[in-house]
């Protein structure tokens, strides 16, 4: 028994590589957030979110490899940054909960299913004290077929070209334009997503659906910024159909501090209903861009609200950017 005892007080329950407490390195504004807790009045309490997304945290390491393959010099990078999405508001804005509506309708016409993959265009700062920000634009392609089989596609996004779609989706996708591969994955028959964040099946109903997003997003059940985040690393999982699209608005809708922000074009082109949200004391702004036909997350853009001289940021700057092209 004394052995049995000793074996399980040495046994490490938690897996390193998967489920919500996996080691991750933290992103450009798990950085920036950290850096500020540093500098505060150590007395004062201040609760800041430190786990983030997979995809933006391998940010430096792609700026490395980008600049790498391509022989970009890194002002040019840096000149390429995005700014801050416009919003205009006026009468004919959509309201929150219209679009609830609007998805909830096209799911009871169609309610489809979740499709496990995704395709989205990001940015993130990588940022040195004294440096000027340096933007990484990049483009991920993950789908995955019925066996379990899958694969998986980064490319570097042209900087001179930010809203130029670098990868043509197909089987298999491929590279277009000038962009260069980043990584490129394929996954034998039986994986079906085990490696990944939210590799079950996502559930219906908002409620539901929330408490699921809690399992991998310590924080999404009750802490509305870390809803909203872990909406964004959701989706960069999975391609919700109309049923959990109207449970993800639904959700949205729930947030106290939502705020209607306008129309905006966003950077692939397209029109979409705008809403901004604040969190308390935080320095961050969010801003969500959903589809007005049906309450699809088309982007999610995070700003600085504050200037911050030590890393060069100024009170609007577009810390992160998601932009779903499917």
């Amino acid at each position: 028994m004394t052995d049995e005892l000793d074996l399980l007080r040495e046994a490490d329950p938690v897996s390193a590589d998967t489920g919500p407490w996996r080691d991750r390195p933290l992103d450009a504004r798990a950085e920036l957030l950290l850096r500020r807790l540093a500098s505060q009045d150590r007395g004062r309490r201040i609760v800041r979110r430190v786990i983030w997304s997979l995809e933006a945290a391998a940010a430096a390491t792609i700026l490395a490899l980008a600049l790498t393959v391509s022989g970009t010099p890194s002002s040019a990078v840096a000149a390429s940054r995005p700014v801050p999405l416009v919003a205009h508001a006026s009468r004919a804005d959509v309201s929150l909960a219209e679009l609830v509506r609007r998805a909830r309708t096209a799911a009871e016409e169609s309610p489809g299913k979740s499709e496990r993959g995704s395709h989205f265009q990001s940015w993130a700062l990588s940022m040195t004290s004294g440096e000027d920000p340096v933007t990484l634009p990049r483009e991920s392609l993950t789908r995955w077929n019925a066996d379990g089989s899958g694969f998986s596609l980064e490319v570097a996004t042209d900087p001179r070209h930010p809203d130029h779609p670098v990868i043509a989706d197909g089987t298999p996708p491929r590279a277009v334009h000038d962009g260069k591969v980043l990584s490129e994955k394929k996954y034998p028959a039986g994986i079906n997503g085990a490696s990944e964040s939210y590799f079950e099946d996502p559930p219906a109903g908002a409620s539901a659906l929330r408490a699921y997003l809690a399992v991998w997003s310590p924080g999404a059940d009750d802490d509305p910024a870390d809803l909203i985040s872990a909406i964004d690393s959701f989706l960069a999982v999975w391609t919700p159909g109309p049923r959990q699209r109207a449970d993800i608005v639904t959700l949205l809708s729930r947030i106290e501090g939502l705020r209607p922000a306008g129309k905006v074009t966003d950077r692939l082109g397209r029109e979409g209903q705008a809403f901004g949200f604040t969190p308390a004391s935080s320095g961050m702004r969010y801003l969500i861009v959903l589809d007005p036909a049906d309450g699809s997350v088309l982007d999610v853009e995070e700003t600085v609200t504050r200037d911050d001289p030590e890393y060069k940021l100024k009170a609007g700057d577009v810390m992160s950017y998601k932009a779903w092209v499917s």
